[in-house]
């Protein structure tokens, strides 16, 4: 039985599995071993196939039943699998495993229900009707571009569509998924892998946006190595690779994303001999207590991946993920496949981490829900007082309509914090307005040096640039803030009147967000 268990998962893992029976009629107990071996590996699609046969020759029973409502969830067929739901609760004889999941898949269906679908190749994105939907094109090349580079790193390919769910806020986060509202606010987490399928907060759930492009590869990541690994391998590996691997859909090579903030973190961790130990992050990061520590343990986790990477090669990743898909300790594969110790493993990295050069300082931005937060809110994060109080009072200004005096103030406050990002949007916003675009530019190059995602600069800097002809370096910009805060439309105007391919859908979603073109 165990080998037709391996034949049947190489069939999953080369993504060769056809709907035909098996040609040897296979037992009850094996098929249902099959069915749960595919769900584990996050395939629906094979796991549908396994339960139409298993019902040609065997009966429905309670636990059948069971399986036939996680491999509707799993397909995406959410009302399916809440009726399942129900009927297994309506039959006071029936045990269930399901638990507190026969909620979270009740709710996803009462959440979903209204919400569109959209199709194409092997993807599926579903979203709630109205903005979000301007995020679908986005994801989709996302998707395809990570469904390339992630197979040719990993080796791996999905045989079921991959289905991304965008949920408009928090709640809705949490309503589908096993995270809290609390727990998102805490740990800035917006999503998560899990039942096959990707899930996102839209941009708009937080303030200034997040990075949610390369987001969507990360959470691929996580599909891919539950895939390949039958979802053995530990959340440390999970989270350092995926973290290792977000960029890799718009790079030709693997590197980790430049983050001043998240370096920082580290270099003080490793100094102050305060790094989190890997298991520290059991069960989820999303339960960590604060932004800072989620930021470490991913920081920690991806430098560790990140320097095995670079050592050893990515046929060496490959190696170690093949034996934890057959049961081995994660430590114990990465150190086989290197042939040196885990200990000795850990302690290279620990010493490389800890002479690394010191880090310039940037603080963590903090991200807040959309709703919970305002710019006076933002303000209250810029470290100096005297800063502080320029800003105040030019946003006093800005909001009389008075950009010209507003500016003065912001000038003054980018004077004493000069590296502030808070300051340097501010000022840079009151620039430009006042027609002088030249004077923001120095100021928001050097925020984003340190702040390579605050959606504010990126966005000023786009205007800046093209109010100045430097219509590539336009283009640049406007398409990193779009990565980051797609719902502000200044970046879709600019691109929409730069000479590109896309410049008429550009201006659709300029016009649909209430932008003006220049």
């Amino acid at each position: 039985m165990r080998s037709r268990v391996l034949l049947f998962l190489s069939f999953v893992l080369l993504g060769s599995l056809s709907g035909s029976a098996p040609a040897e009629k296979a037992s009850s107990s094996d098929m249902l071993e099959l069915l749960s071996a595919s769900l584990s590996a996050g395939e629906g699609t094979p796991a549908q196939a396994l339960l139409e046969q298993y019902l040609e020759h065997y009966p429905r029973t309670s636990r059948v039943l069971e399986l036939e409502v996680l491999t509707k969830y799993f397909v995406g067929d959410y009302e399916g699998a809440a009726a399942g739901v129900l009927e297994l609760r309506a039959d006071p004889r029936a045990p269930t495993d399901l638990g507190d999941f026969a909620d979270v898949i009740v709710d996803t269906y009462e959440t979903t229900k209204g919400y569109e679908k959209r199709t194409h190749e092997n993807f599926e994105v579903l979203y709630a009707p109205g903005n979000d939907e301007i995020l679908v094109p986005y994801a989709i090349d996302t998707l395809k571009a990570a469904a390339a580079a992630l197979e040719e790193e990993l080796g791996v390919k999905m045989v079921s569509p991959v289905r991304l769910e965008i949920y408009p806020d928090a709640d809705s986060l949490a309503r589908v998924s096993t995270l809290s509202v609390e727990a998102i606010r805490n740990t800035g987490t917006i999503a998560l892998c899990k039942w096959g399928r990707l899930m996102i907060a839209s941009p708009q759930a937080l303030m200034h946006g997040y990075p949610w492009l390369d987001t969507i590869a990360h959470e691929y990541v996580h599909l891919l190595l539950t895939k390949a690994t039958l979802d053995r391998s530990p959340v440390w590996l999970q989270e350092g690779l995926a973290k290792l691997l977000e960029t890799r859909w718009r790079r030709d090579d693997v590197a980790l994303r430049h983050d001043p903030s998240s370096s920082r973190l580290l270099y003080d961790a490793a100094k102050a001999n305060e790094l989190l130990d890997f298991d520290q992050l059991l069960p989820s990061v999303a339960l960590l207590p604060t932004q800072e520590a989620a930021t470490l343990a991913f920081a920690q986790v991806s430098s560790f991946m990140a320097a095995y990477y670079a050592e050893f090669g990515r046929d060496a990743v490959r190696d170690a993920i093949v034996r934890i898909k057959i049961g081995q300790d994660a430590r114990k594969a990465l150190a086989a496949v290197a042939d040196v110790p885990w200990k000795k493993l850990e302690g290279k990295w620990k010493r490389q981490v800890s002479e690394e050069p010191e880090q310039p300082p940037a603080r963590l931005m903090h991200r807040y829900l959309k709703g919970e937060a305002t710019e006076q809110d933002e303000l209250a994060e810029v470290e100096l007082a005297r800063a502080r109080n320029f800003v105040r009072l030019g946003d006093m200004l800005w909001t009389r309509s008075r950009p010209a005096a507003a500016s003065v103030e912001y000038a003054k406050a980018h004077g004493v914090a000069p590296d502030d990002p808070v300051v340097a949007s501010r000022y840079a916003r009151s620039a430009i307005s006042g027609g002088r675009p030249g004077a923001a530019v120095a100021p928001l190059k050097r925020t984003l040096k340190r702040y390579p995602t605050h959606a504010p600069a990126l966005s000023s800097l786009a205007t800046a640039q093209f109010r100045m002809s430097r219509l590539g370096e336009a283009r640049d910009a406007a398409t990193e803030a779009i990565a980051i805060n797609p719902f502000d439309p200044q970046p879709h105007c600019v691109l929409s009147m730069l000479p590109l391919p896309q410049a008429e859908h550009e201006a659709t979603v300029c016009e649909r967000l209430g932008g003006l073109r220049e």
